[in-house]
């Protein structure tokens, strides 16, 4: 079984080598594996830190595509892709010990299983501020951050829905990925924010209508490196923009049928983009607390605060689908592999 290790990038050479460096010195020889690495327009030593690699390991690929967002990275690389196992994972994780060998054993052992995650695990720059506690929520899996991409749901092989395979450890069939379209556009720079997509969430509403099963394996770890600059006010703010960007073109597709399932459900309630608007609300977060506890004023201000700026997100798209016939039919399209923006930007 061939695993195709997938890493779109940006401008972030020194994690990037750290994440590399994770791979190449946890992999062992029963496992055949190729590491692609997409640059997305580095302007940084992206290039030379992989020259590097290239120099050193047979199995690693470097390849520039300067077209604006993550989907870039995610398709070019699954396009350049040997194996029948395509593994994405971000620029910022460590991988753990076990993760490779985890991978390749659960989808050689398992072929009714379609996705593939773990763990995804904080390594903070510094500890996080207190107020963090609350963004964390439960599920009936286990708990999980959707603001930092963060899930622990133990250490107990289980089934999970598919919308928790989030895109920084996220292992897929390449049948299944070509079977379902591939992914939705997410991570677009400011400029072309208005043709922002769901991401990997557009791929789990096409897995869930094809019954595709999805598991969580706690040997599939990760730790996800996370900056000071991602612990404050200002990170969350622009992270709940850009999720109102992503709910306004989930709905879009709802509306015009492309997602059967949902097109007359609210679709925050059985997808979302689950990285997780639901924890907007406030009365998710109160549930994971003992019913006793008061959450304290300023966290509820925060939860307003952001949930504001949700709200600029989705009313910014709503408008540019309405007024852009461009973003029209770039949120209307079947599928991305051709992924080529419209040169509109803001």
């Amino acid at each position: 079984m061939y695993i195709s290790i997938i890493i779109p990038t940006f401008n972030r050479a020194d994690l990037l080598a750290s994440t590399i460096n994770s791979i190449f010195s946890k992999s062992t020889s029963s496992v055949v594996f190729e590491v692609i690495v997409i640059d997305n327009g580095s302007t940084d030593t992206t290039k030379e830190v992989c020259s590097t690699y290239e120099k050193k390991h047979s199995n690693f690929s470097y390849f520039f595509d300067a077209t604006p967002g993550l989907l870039t990275g995610r398709h070019k690389g699954a396009e350049e892709a040997k194996g029948e196992i395509l593994t994405f994972i971000d620029d910022d994780v460590i991988v753990s010990s076990e993760w490779l060998q985890t991978i390749a054993d659960t989808m050689y052992n398992k072929p009714n299983i379609m996705f593939l995650t773990g763990p995804n695990l904080p390594l903070y720059e510094s500890y996080p501020p207190e107020w963090l506690n609350y963004f964390w929520s439960n599920n009936e899996y286990g708990k999980e951050c959707g603001w930092l991409s963060l899930i622990d749901f133990g250490t107990t092989i289980q089934e999970i829905h598919p919308r928790y395979v989030w895109g920084l450890n996220y292992t897929i069939r390449k049948t299944a990925f070509e079977q379902l379209g591939g992914f939705h556009p997410d991570n677009i720079s400011k400029a072309f924010q208005h043709f922002q997509g769901d991401g990997e969430s557009g791929l789990c509403i096409k897995g869930v209508e094809q019954n595709m099963k999805a598991l969580y394996h706690p040997g599939a770890m990760v730790y996800h490196q996370i900056p000071n600059t991602r612990l404050t006010y200002e990170y969350f703010d622009n992270r709940a923009y850009y999720q109102g960007v992503c709910d306004s073109y989930t709905n879009f597709r709802k509306q015009e049928g492309l997602y059967k399932k949902i097109a007359n459900s609210n679709p925050r309630n059985l997808f979302g983009r689950v990285k997780n608007i639901v924890s907007y609300k406030l009365q998710k977060i109160k549930n994971s607390y003992n019913k006793k506890e008061t959450i304290p004023n300023e966290i509820q201000l925060l939860f307003q605060r952001f949930e504001q700026k949700r709200i600029e997100g989705y009313n910014f798209h709503q408008q540019a689908f309405t007024q852009n016939n461009d973003v029209r039919e770039w949120v209307l399209k079947q599928d991305y592999f051709n992924y080529q923006l419209p040169s509109t930007k803001i």
